[in-house]
């Protein structure tokens, strides 16, 4: 007991994490090249923009930062494209990372030339000082930030080699999930076909957080100096699918899916067969590959198609929904931070009730109101694993039990004709035996 004292006082009691918190769940993270050149004249006023981390929320932030449209840079044709897709409450917040150096990456006439940039540009790495480059950005978001990506693009070098490998690497350790592009111009047979180990690009992948689009979208073309200025050319789908999710994720929830949502381009770069009700078109066999397409409705447009990543068909877990993937993640990451508050703190009973009634607090109030993101949730100390040993090594667990809410990705009607009902017009008595008609 501490000294005796005389009179009044007030003691703060603090009992730790009060609140289990989530991060933002709206955020991507975009690598490639931008034409800053043109916008940044010397090369200290380019360093700002060089492999350092640009947030952008606005359409008019993009060519300030990143420069115009040009046919042979990546970035600020896909912000367009992204921007394309926002509704009134925008897109989230999507961090920008530009490789392309003017002053290094250039021509035999030493002009600026993007085509020098190379997957090693693109992946990136950690110099001697520990600063990052390239998509390893993506690790360094959360100490920047207070989030990490929960996309990942690379649109025109997600094929280039390696390039997949490490965006699948970080999307593993930050819980994001990473865009694959297939080839301008290759058919719905040969996307299939890369699945497997005959195709002629290899899409033989079964990660839960890969997302594979197909075909391109036609926009229209922003470079003015291009010699197919104003007119529709194709471009890749990735940014337009992760610029869709975000708008949704922003609007009604990232518990949502980006599936059925409506495409704001031109139109898709190649024709994709959709018969509502036929198992056998192009946008049903895609699907069934685990590969996100669109389908076009006579008189709505294009609309996203595809609920499952690139694990899919060989990985049948819930969590090869893109959806409860992302619903997965941000919970872990909600009740990681609250725990993380706890770290280093007495294992008490009341500390180890109050840990377990505040993270259930969290997760059931989860699956209230009219639009649950979770149909169950159970968070419990395991007394079980938990035994004097452990305890003695400061060791202990919990079970988290948790059920998302499921989506209607196949529908089925059982339709038959009740010849009863001829005589409801009528007024006729139906008869003793009813008779259907299949």
């Amino acid at each position: 007991m501490s000294e005796r004292k005389y009179g009044a006082e007030i003691v703060t009691v603090d009992d730790g994490g009060t609140t289990v918190t989530e991060l933002k769940a709206a955020t991507a993270l975009l690598v490639g090249t931008a034409p800053i050149q043109e916008v940044h004249v010397t090369p200290e006023a380019r360093a700002a923009y060089i492999n350092k981390k640009i947030l952008i929320r606005r359409r008019s932030d993009i060519e300030s930062y990143f420069g115009p449209v040009r046919d042979c840079y990546t970035i600020p044709t896909a912000l367009h494209q992204m921007f394309d897709q926002e509704g009134t409450q925008g897109i989230g917040t999507i961090c920008v990372v530009n490789v392309f150096d003017p002053d290094t990456h250039v021509d035999g006439e030493s002009n600026p030339d993007p085509s020098q940039v190379t997957n090693l540009d693109i992946i990136g790495a950690f110099d001697a000082s520990g600063a990052p480059s390239g998509l390893q950005h993506a690790y360094a978001c959360y100490q920047s930030f207070g989030w990490f990506p929960k996309l990942l693009l690379t649109p025109g070098f997600s094929t280039q080699t390696g390039v997949r490998a490490a965006m699948e690497s970080i999307a593993n350790k930050v819980r994001a999930r990473f865009f694959l592009d297939a080839p301008l111009g290759v058919t719905s047979q040969q996307v299939i076909e890369a699945r497997g180990d005959t195709g002629e690009f290899d899409w033989q992948i079964s990660s839960r957080r890969a997302v594979g689009c197909w075909p391109y979208m036609k926009f229209v073309n922003l470079d003015s100096t291009s010699l197919t200025a104003g007119e529709a050319v194709p471009l890749w789908y990735s940014p337009v699918l992760a610029a869709i999710w975000l708008r949704y994720i922003v609007e009604v929830g990232y518990h949502h899916s980006p599936s059925n949502r409506s495409i704001i381009c031109e139109e898709p770069a190649q024709e994709v067969l959709y018969i509502p009700g036929d198992f056998t078109s192009d946008v049903q066999e895609l699907r069934a590959n685990g590969v996100v397409t669109c389908e076009e409705r006579h008189g709505k447009g294009p609309h996203t198609a595809g609920n499952r990543s690139l694990a899919w068909p060989t990985d049948t877990n819930m969590r090869n929904f893109l959806h409860v993937q992302l619903i997965e993640d941000v919970m872990h990451e909600a009740v990681l931070h609250f725990l993380d508050q706890w770290k280093d703190r007495n294992g008490s009973p009341a500390n180890l009730e109050l840990i377990e009634d505040r993270i259930n607090a969290y997760g059931i109030g989860k699956t209230t109101g009219k639009d649950p993101a979770l149909s169950g949730f159970r968070f419990a100390f395991d007394r079980q694993k938990t035994t004097t040993a452990t305890v003695a090594e400061g060791h202990y667990y919990w079970t988290l039990e948790w059920a998302p809410v499921g989506v209607m990705e196949w529908l089925t009607v059982n339709d038959w004709i009740n010849t009863d009902m001829l005589g409801d017009p009528l007024g006729l008595s139906t008869s003793d035996t009813s008779s259907a008609v299949a």
